[in-house]
């Protein structure tokens, strides 16, 4: 490799992340904002100038269970607007894409939310890559803070507005409770292109490996609003491990207990564990209470509760879940990484987000000795 009279920039991280590996001596190649080519130092050419980064370099974090940030629910706001004010709210936490996600409502702000997320794909807003449909096909008993008189089962006009909309939602989630739906409904919504995940359920091993056979491949919030793991019946958790799903974990040490986020991540392991935050718009805001689907939810420092005291969501950011990965869970910065970077993106069949390479520098970011965010690109 020699130095060329173009705009070429040539990087040395301390450390760099890509494609679920730590990598070091490698030197990232931009040219106009632009990551080329990942280069080992040795075989750079000695007249090239580089840019020494105190800090590991990495892709951007992927968020595949977020309900609002920047002041914004995407329930209220199901549009381009709220869509962007989500996004902008959690980038400057790290994270770079994700599925903004709608939970249990009426069946036109249902449509609604489904259009808006395929129509901002379309129209390639920066971060959008799909949408995360939670509910309302869950079951009471594990209604957590879902309205149950929202409760129902799919029906022609549901699977009419994912068709209509198919091309656009690829990467997308659709959380369900699949005890609750008639045989073949999973296998219909997976035959749409859709990732299928079990949620708010009181579905058994049985149920797991029935809903597994038509398309579902993973667990949203694993350990909540979920069976517990049992000897008799291994219940989501064990199934989870058995049929090698991919889970999501709120890793706030608050949904799940710091020894019980240690114990998902030695059963699971970083290839099928995604962190995730379940924010709300309270991120980055001074919020202290508001109104979710008709309940008043209140923030209790790192947590958000509604009146009857259930968890009603967290507020936390990836950052946050990341530094947490390490400390409760005893995962390395490799591993850490993983489960906040290439393990969503692999599982939303979105590798490309797992590279640093030809990505905007805008998407990579860079953690310094203490994981804190800190600026690279000159």
């Amino acid at each position: 490799m020699t130095a060329s009279e173009d705009t070429m920039q040539y990087y040395l991280p301390n450390q760099l992340f890509d494609r679920g590996r730590l990598l070091e001596d490698r030197v990232l190649a931009v040219k106009d904002g632009v990551s080329q080519a990942i280069i080992p130092r040795a075989q750079l050419d000695d007249a090239c100038e580089v840019i020494s980064v105190n800090g590991t370099l990495s892709p951007g974090f992927v968020e595949t269970q977020a309900n609002g940030g920047g002041g914004v629910l995407f329930n209220d706001s199901p549009d381009r607007q709220g869509i962007e004010t989500m996004l902008a709210a959690h980038r400057q936490y790290g994270t770079v894409a994700m599925l903004p996600t709608f939970i249990t409502d009426t069946p036109e702000r249902y449509h609604q939310a489904i259009a808006a997320i395929a129509e901002g794909v379309e129209a390639g807003i920066p971060g959008l890559i799909g949408g995360h449909f939670e509910g309302p096909f869950l079951h009471p008993e594990k209604k957590g803070t879902h309205q149950q008189r929202f409760f129902r089962t799919p029906d022609d006009a549901d699977f009419a507005c994912f068709a209509e909309h198919q091309s656009a939602l690829q990467h997308s989630i659709i959380s369900l409770a699949p005890e609750r739906l008639p045989a073949g409904t999973v296998k219909r919504f997976h035959e749409l292109g859709l990732h299928i995940n079990m949620a708010h359920s009181m579905a058994t091993h049985d149920d797991l490996i029935a809903a597994n056979s038509e398309g579902l491949t993973g667990i949203t919030h694993l350990y909540n609003a979920m069976r517990p793991m049992q000897g008799r019946d291994p219940g989501p958790i064990g199934s989870a491990v058995s049929l090698d799903l991919y889970a999501g974990i709120i890793a706030d040490g608050v949904h799940s207990h710091p020894f019980a986020l240690r114990s998902a991540y030695q059963l699971l392991g970083a290839e099928r564990l995604m962190l995730v935050t379940d924010s709300m718009h309270t991120i980055g805001t001074d919020i202290k209470e508001f109104m979710l689907t008709g309940q008043k939810v209140f923030v209790r420092e790192d947590r958000l509760v509604n009146e009857a005291g259930s968890l009603a969501g967290a507020h936390v950011t990836l950052l946050r879940c990341l530094h947490n990965a390490i400390r409760y869970m005893h995962a390395d910065l490799e591993s850490a990484l993983k489960m906040a970077v290439s393990t969503p993106a692999n599982y939303l069949g979105r590798a490309d987000l797992a590279s640093i390479s030809h990505r905007r520098c805008a998407d990579i970011i860079c953690l310094d000795d203490q994981l804190a965010l800190k600026d690279w690109y000159q």
